[in-house]
């Protein structure tokens, strides 16, 4: 049972994450050092960043949640997702790394025009405003579950504080170093659960046995294809698909592209993210299993305890002391790697993309100052955003998170491979493109139930939600390029260095 060992493991947590950024801060002379860490983070550092920043409280918490109560297909995503960053590492970082932009969205201004960047770059900073919030509620909301002695709202401002504590002060450096930790906590934490959850099942018997008795956790369906159900090669598609924004089209893994020595640098920091996802895959299955496996043995959890209370429910009754206060620090880990990774990357857009553009004669002092403002004013934005979530409750937030996804991420995402890939698309079929995109994203996912109050008789289609951005990619780049055909293609010289083929070209490879 929980005690005040498992408190002071926590504590001391917090501790060494405030002792990081204060490490750090002595480091950061000017914006370079705050936004790019002076391209001095090694190769394994920045991989566990990617993957730390990618493995948010969304999938420490509801990704086991989830495949508990739907099967372990849900937890297949992140195969999906070697994918791309083998893909990734090969075309985007050498692309990215010569065209030489202070972030993603000053390319889309360079490419196409400067509305898009404005667009874009306030995308960005919408979607991952929404994505703290939600990390940040997902591992508060679900303690206060099986704690319900703790203030919520206390509790959020106390990890916010934290978080944008050593985000603020100690830059970009901060932010990598203190996902590489979190990696370690995390991955500790997971394998601590998997232990636990299956030690549970008796003598005599194997896990396997328990999982597929009633075919709850590998349903017989799920190795067809489609696209309003959780199946195998769904699930793999949908990963690939889903992080095409994240690793192409976000600042906060593009940033992450600039932050080493070298191009080789960068290319190693995403292939040892494969091994990482692959493991994560196991993991969060094992997880998902896991806990599975031990409440069929042991009996339900109480009716109330569901969703992403399921896991903390299960190290606060189960886990012996010290180890639950270690995974609840793993939860925490998972959250604010999200969440200091999306302020950094945030503030930098905010300061270049807007102050930056508007006011040429900034000076490197006012940027370092405008930045480190940025990440507090962020942080109490989506700290308050996620006291709303508190208060007005969520469904399933894995599925929720998707949705967001696919109906923010799959836009900008089409603008970005329009750009580096079509030479003959210009600015008005990237436009037109953008537009239909964004008007099909609100169709199939209906955000807020908009449609579904204004439009009598409106049906939101039934596509599984993390396949939305195959919806808004296609139906981003197809208008765009047949309208090419019909409008005038870009002189050559305005895209010279700006598209794959013409910076290949020009780099001999």
């Amino acid at each position: 049972m929980w005690n005040y060992l498992d408190w002071g493991v926590i504590a001391i947590y917090f501790m060494v994450m405030m002792g990081i950024g204060y490490f750090f801060s002595k480091r950061v002379n000017s914006s370079e050092d705050y936004f790019h860490a002076g391209q001095r983070i090694p190769a394994w550092v920045t991989a566990c960043s990617i993957y730390a920043t990618m493995l948010s409280s969304i999938s420490f918490l509801a990704l086991p949640a989830s495949i508990y109560s739907g099967g372990v297909f849900r937890g297949l995503a992140p195969i999906g997702i070697i994918a791309m960053i083998f893909w990734c590492a090969y075309v985007f970082v050498p692309f990215f790394r010569r065209i030489n932009v202070g972030t993603g969205y000053e390319y889309l201004e360079k490419r196409f025009d400067r509305n898009f960047r404005f667009v874009s770059s306030a995308s960005f900073i919408l979607f991952h405003v929404i994505r703290i919030a939600v990390v940040l509620y997902i591992p508060i909301i679900a303690i206060h579950a099986v704690m319900p002695g703790i203030n919520p709202i206390l509790v959020t401002a106390v990890v916010a504080l934290f978080c944008v504590s050593y985000t603020s002060v100690g830059g970009i450096e901060a932010v990598v170093w203190s996902d590489a930790i979190q990696t370690i906590v995390l991955l500790i934490g997971a394998l601590l659960i998997i232990y636990f959850g299956f030690s549970a099942v008796p003598e005599g018997q194997s896990a396997f046995e328990v999982l597929t008795a009633d075919g709850t956790m590998i349903p017989a369906d799920g190795w067809g294809f489609n696209l309003s159900g959780t199946t195998f090669v769904g699930m793999i598609i949908g990963g690939f698909l889903g992080a095409i924004y994240s690793y192409i089209g976000s600042q906060d893994i593009i940033q992450r592209y600039s932050v080493t020595a070298s191009e080789e640098e960068a290319k190693k920091s995403l292939f040892l993210n494969a091994p990482l996802l692959l493991t994560s895959t196991f993991i969060f299955i094992g997880m998902g299993s896991a806990l599975y496996v031990f409440f069929k043995v042991n009996g339900a959890p109480p009716a109330i305890i569901k969703g992403t209370a399921l896991l903390p429910y299960f190290v606060v009754h189960y886990i012996p002391p010290g180890l639950g206060g270690l995974i609840i620090a793993a939860v925490f880990a998972a959250a604010q790697s999200t969440v200091s990774s999306s302020l950094n990357s945030l503030s930098t857009c905010i300061t270049l993309d807007f102050y930056g553009v508007f006011n040429k004669s900034l000076t490197d002092e006012m940027k370092l100052k405008i930045g480190k403002i940025s990440s507090w004013l962020v942080g109490l934005i989506s700290s308050l955003i996620a006291i709303q979530f508190i208060i007005q409750g969520q469904g399933d937030m894995f599925l929720y998170w998707q949705a967001i996804v696919g109906l923010l991420g799959g836009p900008v995402a089409g603008v970005f491979l329009l750009g580096i890939f079509c030479d003959r698309v210009n600015n008005k079929a990237a436009w037109i493109g953008f537009i239909t995109s964004i008007l099909a994203s609100i169709y199939v996912g209906d955000p807020m139930k908009v449609l579904s109050t204004l439009i009598p008789g409106y049906t939101k289609p039934a596509i599984f939600e993390i396949l939305l951005s195959l919806v808004t990619l296609i139906s981003c780049i197809v208008p765009a390029y047949v309208a090419s055909f019909f409008l005038k293609a870009p002189n050559k010289e305005n895209i010279e260095g700006l598209t794959y083929s013409s910076v290949m070209k020009k780099n001999n490879i």
